[in-house]
């Protein structure tokens, strides 16, 4: 392939589908290819600096005459045509074709390429979003290929691997990890039977809540022994995070400074807010800070036949915009969960607006959260391990709470981030 001005309008098309409103339009500079697979059809995989970040584009080169396979959200996987040596090939998204997808799978594992192997090969997409691509193999494995990598390992990656070095089980249990030059290019993890989205379920019992009118204890479809359970797995988490990469000194009262300056314009959200910020900063607290998931919400948790795992890890307790993992106290991640709830709670009522009968569903809603937020920190707060991780005294932990709480309260929109 013609490394020159065909691979640079190609990269340009597949920036325009990957990158927000299609990039800035600065120059796209080459980094790393490499020909996986020569000849038609053909792989390369390509890692360029575009707009101040590091595009990963996994193209195949294919027969004019080749048939598409078109997969995920993108209808025509296409990005051009080059001319070489082989002569005319039009260039797609591997990702987004099926037939070049598992080209691409034969070709990294080392398997045969004819056609009655790839034919026979089942894909299917899991998730496709700004971050990554994630797919199902032959009901057997799932393939996460990042989109934009780190300038090293990438966070998330390195988090999964943790935690799975460390014996955390509440994971699909990574395979192999794709790696060149020092980046995470993507991974390979056991596909995890019958798994559910964590914020599909939720949603599944709030609507089934509003439709019968009852308290969330006595309605069908209660959350919240799936709370306590996810409670127990966040607890945890933590554990195995403290183990795997240890721990740190933190400090309540930067913490109270860094939400002071996040709220901005909102201020302190009221008279408690102020008084909580103004608690902390005079208590010379210094509970553990470790490394933390990061963003942890339902949309990235998943109900499995086996329990409960923790489905996505790319936040990699970075913070937006970083590379570099960020030490804080776990209720952060406890904080981001219970707004999760929160959100939760806001879009089913927004789903069924102002109707009063049989009972008013914001307030049913309110309900839920209120019940499953209370499981989920009770599980967490009792699960071993984790008292060495917070405070003893249980009016601190609220304190902590409240404070990291008050971090989401600047952004109250009731939209599904996540929802996965």
């Amino acid at each position: 392939m013609n490394v020159g001005e065909s691979l640079d309008v190609l990269l340009r098309r597949w920036q325009e589908q990957h990158a927000p409103n299609g990039g800035a339009g600065g120059a796209i500079d080459v980094v790393d290819v490499e020909v996986i697979r020569r000849g038609r059809p053909g792989i390369v995989d390509v890692v360029a600096e575009m707009d101040g970040r590091l595009g990963h584009a996994v193209l195949a080169i294919l027969c004019p005459k080749d048939r598409l396979h078109p997969l995920g959200t993108l209808e025509e996987p296409a990005l051009g045509t080059v001319e070489d040596a082989e002569g005319t090939g039009v260039v797609v998204d591997a990702l987004r074709d099926a037939g070049a997808l598992r080209l691409l799978l034969e070709a990294v594992e080392g398997r045969s390429a004819d056609e009655g192997l790839r034919d026979h090969r089942a894909v299917s997409v899991v998730r496709d979003d700004a971050d990554a691509i994630v797919l199902a193999v032959d009901r057997r494995v799932t393939v996460t290929v990042l989109h934009w990598l780190a300038r090293g390992p990438h966070p998330g990656m390195a988090l999964l691997e943790g935690l799975d070095e460390a014996g955390f089980n509440h994971l699909a249990a990574p395979v192999a990890f794709w790696r060149r030059a020092g980046r995470d290019l993507g991974v390979v993890q056991e596909l995890l039977a019958g798994a559910t989205s964590g914020w599909a379920l939720a949603m599944s019992s709030l609507r089934d809540l509003i439709a019968s009118g009852e308290p969330p204890e006595v309605a069908g479809g209660d959350f919240a022994a799936e709370a306590f359970a996810l409670g127990t797995m966040t607890a945890r988490m933590h554990v195995a995070l403290d183990r795997a990469f240890g721990r740190r000194t933190g400090d309540a009262a930067s913490w109270a400074d860094a939400v002071a300056r996040g709220l901005g314009a909102a201020g302190s959200k009221g008279r408690s807010g102020a008084q909580l910020l103004a608690a902390l900063r005079r208590s010379g607290l210094h509970p553990p800070a470790i490394r933390t998931h990061g963003d942890l919400h339902l949309g990235r948790t998943a109900r499995t036949d086996h329990g409960w795992v923790l489905a996505d890890t790319l936040p990699g307790g970075t913070a937006e915009g970083s590379e570099e993992p960020i030490y804080r106290s776990p209720l952060a991640d406890v904080a981001d969960f219970t707004r999760s709830l929160h959100h939760a709670a806001a879009v089913a009522t927004a789903e069924r607006g102002s109707v009063p009968v049989p009972a008013p569903p914001g307030d049913l809603a309110a309900a839920w959260e209120a019940r499953n937020r209370k499981a989920f920190v009770a599980a967490y707060l009792a699960t071993p391990g984790i008292g060495a991780l917070v405070p003893a005294d249980r009016r601190v932990v609220r304190r902590l709470l409240g404070l990291f709480e008050l971090a989401h309260a600047a952004n109250d929109d009731p939209s599904p981030r996540g929802a996965g």
